[in-house]
C-alpha cells in the first residue's frame, strides 16, 4: 500500500519548487545578461579603439625597382587601452605593424571577407589555445582594400569567470532550496501545530466516543478556527441525533424485553391448555368409537394441533427476541473456565432427540480433550445447538457431520451438511435478523433469529465463523474458539457436565 504524502510534506515540496524555479530562471538571467553585458562592453571598446587608432594611420607612396609601393605607417601605439593587441596588415607587402604587447603573435584575418563586408566585423579565433575576441576593420583607399586594422582582446579570463559564475550560481541555488526545504519543514510543522491539535482532539473523540466532547481550540479565527468552531457544531449535532437514537432505542429494547417477557405467560398458559385439550379429545376419541361425534373430534384434533404449534413458535420467536433485547442492552456475560469437551458432549446427545432426516455423525471429539475455554456454559450450549439445529433443517437428504481442528491457541468446531447451501449473495445476510434464504422460506420453521444470537454469543467469547457454501451442494461453519491458557493465578474450573 502507498503511503500518503502529508500536507506538510506538499507544502515544503510546492514551495521549494516554487523557489528552485525562480532561483533558476534568476541564474539564467542574470548569466545572460552578464555575458550580454561584458562582451558587448568589450567590443564597443574594440571598435572605439580602431577608430581612436585610425586616425593616427599614414599612406605613403615608395618607387621602388618594382614599381610604387604603399606603405601603410602609424608611429606610435600610445592609444591602445590595457590588455588590447592592436595589429595594421598592409594588403600588397604583407608589413605589419604591431601594439608592444603583441610580441610575435600574429592576428589572423580573411582578405575575403574583408572584400565582401567593406566594414568592420568581429571574429572569435583562438591563438595558442587562448580565445581572442577580433574587431577587424578594412582600410580602403580610393575604394580599393590596402590594408586591415585589428583590435583584439583575450577574452580568456571573461570565460573563466563566467563559467565560475555559473557553477557559483548553480551550487548557490541548490544550497537555497535545500536550505528552504529545511526551514519550510520546521515552520510548516509550527504552522500546522494547530491542525495536529484539532487531529488529536478528533481522534480521542471517536476513542472516547463521548460525543459530548468539544474541541477546546484557544487559536486565531483563521480558517483552522474556522474548522474548528464548525467541528463543535457537527458533534453537537452528532451528539443530540444519537442521543435521540440511544433513547428511541432503549425505548425500544424496553419495549420488546417487557413485552417479550410478558407475552411468555400467556403463551405457555395456551400451550398448555392446547395439550390438555389435545390429551381430552384423544379420550374422547377412543371412547366415542364409530358415532358421528367422531368426525368432529378429529377437526377439533387438528385444530388444537395447530394452536399447539403456533404457540410453540410464536414460544421460540418470544425467547429469541428476549435474548436479542438483552444483548442491544449491553448484557454481559459472566465467564467461567470450563473444558471444552463436556459441553460438547452434551450437546451432542441432546442433538441426538432433533427431529431429523439423515445421518447425524461426530468424528474424532477426543481431540478436546484437556481444551479448556473461558465460556458461559448455557450460551455456548446454545450457540452450538443453532448451529447444528440450521443444518438439520436445511439438509433434506445425505449428512450432517461436526469434526475439530486445532490451530494453535484456536479450536475449530467444524459442522459440515450436504443441505440446499447457499450462494455468495446470500452469505452475506445469514447473519441478519429475520433473514432467511429465498430457497427456504415458507419450507422450514424457523424466525431467522437463529444465527444473529449465535452471532451474538460468538462476539462475546471472542470467537470467529467461517462460512463456505455451495447452491445445491451443502455448506460448512467453521466456529474459532480462542483457548483459555493456563496463567500464574489459578482459576476454578469446571468439567461443564451438567
Amino acid at each position: 500500500m502507498v503511503k500518503q504524502v502529508t500536507i506538510r510534506l506538499r507544502l515544503t515540496l510546492l514551495y521549494s519548487t516554487i523557489l528552485g524555479f525562480a532561483l533558476l530562471v534568476f541564474g539564467i538571467a542574470l548569466y545572460f545578461f552578464l555575458q550580454f553585458y561584458i562582451f558587448n562592453d568589450l567590443k564597443k571598446s574594440l571598435r572605439n579603439q580602431t577608430d581612436l587608432i585610425q586616425k593616427n594611420v599614414a599612406y605613403q607612396l615608395e618607387l621602388s625597382p618594382n614599381g610604387w609601393n604603399l606603405f601603410i605607417r602609424l608611429d606610435d601605439f600610445d592609444t591602445v587601452g590595457s590588455g588590447i593587441f592592436m595589429q595594421i596588415t598592409n594588403i600588397t607587402s604583407g608589413y605589419k605593424t604591431k601594439s608592444s604587447n603583441l610580441w610575435n603573435v600574429d592576428l589572423p584575418f580573411s582578405t575575403e571577407d574583408l572584400q565582401k563586408k567593406k566594414e568592420g566585423f568581429y571574429s572569435s579565433v583562438s591563438i595558442h589555445n587562448s580565445p581572442f575576441l577580433i574587431y577587424n576593420h578594412p582600410l580602403i583607399l580610393n575604394g580599393k582594400l590596402v590594408g586591415v586594422l585589428q583590435a583584439a582582446y583575450n577574452v580568456g579570463v571573461i570565460r573563466n569567470f563566467l563559467s565560475s559564475l555559473q557553477w557559483i550560481l548553480c551550487m548557490l541555488s541548490v544550497f537555497v532550496v535545500l536550505l528552504a526545504m529545511f526551514m519550510g519543514w520546521l515552520f510548516s510543522k509550527r504552522a500546522l501545530k494547530p491542525m495536529y491539535f484539532l487531529i488529536n482532539a478528533t481522534k480521542n473523540i471517536k476513542n472516547s466516543e463521548d460525543f459530548s466532547t468539544r474541541i477546546n481550540y484557544k487559536g486565531p479565527q483563521d480558517e483552522i478556527g474556522l474548522l474548528s468552531e464548525t467541528m463543535n457544531s457537527m458533534l453537537q449535532r452528532i451528539d443530540s441525533i444519537y442521543g435521540e437514537l440511544e433513547q428511541s432505542s432503549a425505548t425500544q429494547r424496553k419495549f420488546v424485553a417487557d413485552a417479550s417477557h410478558e407475552l411468555r405467560t400467556p403463551l405457555t398458559t395456551i400451550n398448555g391448555n392446547a395439550e390438555f385439550l389435545i390429551k381430552l379429545m384423544k379420550s374422547l376419541h377412543e371412547k366415542l368409537c364409530d358415532l358421528p361425534e367422531r368426525e368432529e373430534i378429529e377437526i377439533s384434533l387438528e385444530a388444537l394441533n395447530d394452536i399447539t404449534d403456533e404457540s410453540r413458535r410464536m414460544g421460540r420467536l418470544v425467547n429469541d427476541l428476549l435474548s436479542l433485547a438483552r444483548a442491544d442492552g449491553g448484557l454481559q456475560i459472566n465467564k467461567e473456565v470450563y473444558e471444552l469437551q463436556p459441553i460438547v458432549e452434551t450437546v451432542v446427545r441432546k442433538s441426538e432427540f432433533i427431529p431429523k432426516t439423515v445421518d447425524w455423525t461426530v468424528e474424532n471429539i477426543e481431540s478436546l480433550l484437556g481444551v479448556y475455554i473461558l465460556a458461559y456454559r448455557d450460551y455456548m450450549q446454545q450457540l452450538l445447538f443453532i448451529f447444528i439445529d440450521n443444518a438439520f433443517k436445511f439438509t433434506y437428504q445425505g449428512y450432517v457431520k461436526m469434526e475439530f481442528e486445532r490451530n494453535g491457541n484456536r479450536i475449530g468446531l467444524i459442522i459440515k451438511d450436504t443441505g440446499i447451501g447457499m450462494d455468495s449473495d446470500e452469505l452475506i445476510h445469514i447473519f441478519d435478523r429475520f433473514y432467511r434464504a429465498d430457497s427456504s422460506r415458507g419450507k422450514t420453521p424457523g424466525t431467522g433469529l437463529g444465527l444473529s444470537i449465535a452471532k451474538w454469543i460468538l462476539d462475546e467469547h471472542d470467537g470467529t465463523v467461517e462460512v463456505t457454501s455451495y447452491k445445491g451442494r451443502g455448506s460448512v461453519f467453521k466456529i474459532w474458539l480462542p483457548i483459555y491458557i493456563e496463567t500464574s493465578i489459578k482459576k476454578p474450573r469446571h468439567s461443564g457436565r451438567e
